[in-house]
């Protein structure tokens, strides 16, 4: 499979793709840095941030990294379809990084280090995440879309299928689970309907997350956020008055699903 392919495959945008196809690196410069990168995260990241052309370095090496683990789905039995669902993220968190710096690159490389040592899934809607230590399924939910509850219904379903039943629950952590929000959403919301899939357990005040997703970026004058949606206008009035959402923490038991 190509790069162009494969860029293809997950709809990054023209602009991106140029800036990939143009970026020249000897075949023993990038054997380095992908040894560095599954030897050694920490020491990877250290090196990358070094780098003045960081954001357009990352897009090229983790585009990279996708295509050669492509055998490794294959050979897992994986389909075209979760893989390339899989790495959509990157298209994600490349289209934020223009929108942040006008040009090509990628962010957010710590999440997507997940993927590319194919800790996580994406089934339709939802990012599921095993975690065979805990015995757990973290669900993560990507940026884009709404969140259709036929299509969540789905997702889950595709997991209970997907993954054996040594994972017994799953969990999630995330401003869309803060108790809050139900005071500015009525009942026949989408986020409402997500959130009463899980027990919601406890709340986090750990980051601003509800403020960075909602606005696009965490601003420390809140006076300054957009009020072009009713749920911005409705978090900004919240923020303003001194108040955090933070984020919840819920989880499904899978036995009694």
């Amino acid at each position: 499979m190509t790069k162009k392919e494969w860029m293809e495959a997950i709809s990054l945008p023209q602009e991106e793709q140029r800036a990939v196809q143009s970026f020249r690196m000897e075949e023993v410069e990038y054997k380095n840095w992908k040894e560095l990168f599954y030897r050694d995260e920490s020491r990877f990241f250290e090196e990358i941030d070094e780098r003045e052309d960081k954001g357009r370095l990352l897009l090229w090496l983790y585009i990279r990294f996708a295509v050669d683990c492509y055998g490794d789905f294959c050979r897992e039995g994986i389909s075209d379809e979760i893989y390339f669902d899989t790495f959509y993220d990157i298209t994600i968190w490349a289209k934020k990084y223009h929108k942040k710096y006008g040009v090509p690159g990628l962010m957010e490389e710590k999440w997507l280090a997940v993927h590319m040592k194919g800790r996580i899934y994406r089934l339709g809607r939802l990012q599921f995440e095993p975690d065979e230590k805990e015995a757990v399924i973290h669900v993560h939910i990507p940026e884009g879309e709404g969140l259709n509850e036929e299509e969540c219904d789905l997702a889950f379903a595709k997991a209970d299928t997907f993954f054996s039943d040594v994972y017994q629950m799953y969990d999630c952590e995330s401003w869309l689970l803060s108790p809050e929000l139900s005071k500015m959403l009525d009942s026949s919301s989408n986020i409402i309907k997500f959130q009463k899939r899980f027990q919601i357990v406890k709340t986090v005040y750990t980051f601003r997350q509800a403020e960075e997703r909602v606005f696009g970026e965490i601003l420390e004058n809140k006076a300054d956020y957009p009020e072009e949606t009713s749920l911005q206008r409705k978090l900004k009035a919240y923020v303003l008055d001194g108040k955090d959402p933070g984020m919840g923490y819920g989880i499904i038991d899978r036995c009694s699903k």
